[in-house]
């Protein structure tokens, strides 16, 4: 009797794990709270997303030898706060990037340099998530909503050499074979909802600016130049735009990551990023500076935003990371931007972009007003990318982009030196290999409860 129930258990495990709606198993605890030693904050709840088998990508490219037949799906480039469920569970949006891909050494090719990227599943389709957390318990992804734009799907591939939003990247196969291009590609970093249903994404690309309806089709596309200030096509490659907030006067902004890089000259030499403000209503734009805390970081580029949200009009709060002097840094930042002048117009005394200004001219530059709220690390943090921020009625949530749980592994005559290898024929040069792993971090999403609500702080 004994072995026939075990093997009836041993069925029962194994349906539940080839089911479509059966959950991923965890790689940590389901939920953990803390009484966090902050004096801002009440206590800490950290949950891991649970992902349905449905919403995992099947893979059986040549590293499936790492993964059990499938990928993870990451939905924690940003983050959008939706409210309760009838059932009292709390509602978020969240949004993954361009899909599965690693790091890989430049492509060399007619005597010329491009970086690369491995692409695992090059037919992903960026998407967003909708994630119910039901409070003391587990948090889950309930549904996924692919991208289109009409009947063409959204691709997560670069766009091609010259066309507005290039990288400059060439796309590889998981067998170091090139592929190809795309009008369509998209890689979000950050997404709110506003009181229609409707839905506002950023992306790293353009970088663009991107209303999307309740079923995930493209409304409305900004791109620099064509709705959006022309200078943000200086963003650095893959620094595009980072975070989006909605004020409650329905006007939309949009955070660049980091300093542009304009004729690429001004990365580590600018002192700010810029913040934009769009009025969908008149189409009109305005650029905000937010200051750069730079004695953290040996290069200004290091720098990066994570994501922002709304608290009122004029004031938000901001994720502000990057890889500093002294390891990771993670922090929550309070910002005002209504006393902050609009820079669009604004140029140094030879005429030149405000990215080029000395530190003694940018004093004369009204800037955004910064605030820190807390640490994430001292919190006890430890993701390197705190990539998404919403507000809730008496904290903020913040969740972490874990890369579709993928790392790049390098070995050969140079040892793991990606610049000591390059891409020759759909092989590494100097003998060396490649191999893409898990890399064993979750999506964690934090339920920070601060003391004072910020919705109800009168001033900074």
């Amino acid at each position: 009797m004994r072995s026939s129930l075990a093997l009836l258990l041993v069925l029962l495990l194994a349906a539940c794990a080839h089911s479509p709606d059966a959950l991923s198993p965890l790689q940590g605890k389901a939920f953990e709270q803390v009484a966090a030693n902050h004096p801002a904050v009440r206590s800490v709840e950290r949950y891991e997303v649970r992902l349905p088998q449905r919403e995992r990508l099947p893979y059986a490219g040549a590293f499936a030898a790492a993964f059990d037949g499938s990928l993870p799906y990451a939905p924690g480039s940003g983050l959008s706060y939706a409210g309760r469920s009838a059932e009292g569970e709390l509602v978020f949006w969240g949004i993954g990037d361009r899909g599965p891909n690693a790091d890989s050494p430049s492509v060399r090719k007619a005597g010329r340099e491009q970086a690369s990227k491995i692409f695992l599943v090059p037919a992903f389709v960026p998407r967003l998530a909708e994630i119910r957390v039901r409070p003391g318990e587990g948090a889950r992804v309930l549904r996924t909503l692919p991208i289109h734009f009409g009947a063409e799907p959204a691709s997560g591939l670069p766009i091609p050499v010259g066309q507005t939003g290039a990288s400059g990247e060439q796309a590889l196969d998981d067998h170091l074979q090139p592929l190809p291009f795309s009008l369509r590609g998209l890689d979000p970093e950050g997404i709110v909802r506003d009181r229609a249903g409707n839905f506002w994404i950023v992306d790293e690309y353009g970088p663009f600016l991107t209303q999307l309806d309740a079923r995930g089709q493209v409304l409305r596309h900004y791109a620099p130049g064509k709705g959006l200030p022309e200078i943000l096509a200086a963003r650095q490659p893959n620094r595009g735009f980072e975070g989006v907030a909605l004020s409650p006067s329905g006007k939309v902004y949009a955070a660049v990551q980091s300093t542009l890089d304009i004729d690429g000259k001004s990365k580590h030499q600018a002192r700010f990023t810029r913040i934009v403000e769009l009025d969908p209503v008149s189409g009109k734009t305005r650029q905000f500076a937010y200051p750069l805390d730079l004695k953290h970081y040996r290069r200004a580029g290091d720098a990066k935003i994570g994501d922002l949200v709304a608290i009122d009009d004029g004031r938000f709060a901001l994720i502000d990371q990057g890889a500093g002097k002294n390891g990771m840094r993670n922090l929550i930042q309070l910002i005002d931007i209504r006393d902050a002048e609009d820079i669009s117009e604004r140029r140094t005394q030879s005429g030149q972009a405000l990215e080029f200004a000395s530190e003694a001219e940018l004093k004369g530059v009204r800037m955004v007003q910064v605030k820190p709220l807390l640490d994430l690390r001292e919190l006890g943090w430890q993701a390197e990318k705190a990539e998404g921020l919403a507000l809730l009625e008496d904290g903020i949530a913040v969740i972490n982009d874990n890369d579709f749980g993928l790392q790049t592994r390098l070995s050969g005559a140079q040892g793991d030196n990606g610049g000591a290898y390059r891409v020759e024929n759909g092989k590494l040069t100097a003998g060396g290999q490649l191999s893409v792993e898990p890399n064993h971090e979750p999506t964690s999403l934090w339920l920070i409860r601060l003391r004072q609500p910020l919705q109800s702080l009168k001033g900074f």
